[in-house]
């Protein structure tokens, strides 16, 4: 019987791809250890606003969980889709602020606009699945 993982080849390539990613991993660490103090910094500083918007936009549709049965009471479509813009909505005042103001750039407005679609999608299957535990 044989056991699952591909057999030799799989657990090579396992090992190989595992050294790749850790060698990238020490790169980025030195390269971040050899920038000026002020680029470093800022680049922390993205990182920490990135990690706490990502907290705030997964926190958020939770907290509708109080009133989604008031909002299943209305009995519209209508109803959900204004929750799901007002999420959206305060998603993008939330990574605007903590970025400090809008993104610049193509690359910085596709990440940005990628950012907020994902984060769409959270909010309705999180409103989804609430709604479905409030029995609606």
């Amino acid at each position: 019987m044989e056991k699952p993982g591909g057999g030799i080849l799989g657990r090579l390539a396992e090992r190989v791809l595992s050294l790749i990613a850790l060698a990238l991993v020490v790169l980025c660490a030195v390269a971040l250890y050899r920038m000026e103090p002020q680029t470093r910094q800022a680049i922390w500083a993205g990182i920490w606003r990135t990690v706490v918007w990502v907290v705030i936009a997964a926190a958020l549709p939770w907290i509708t969980r109080l009133f989604v049965a008031r909002i299943l009471e209305i009995g519209s479509n209508w109803a959900g889709v204004g929750l799901l813009v007002v999420l959206v909505l305060v998603d993008a005042v939330a990574g605007v602020v903590l970025m400090k103001g809008w993104p610049s750039g193509g690359w910085g407005w596709t990440a940005a606009v990628a950012a907020l679609a994902v984060a769409g999608l959270y909010n309705y299957l999180v409103a989804e699945y609430l709604s479905q535990q409030a029995g609606g």
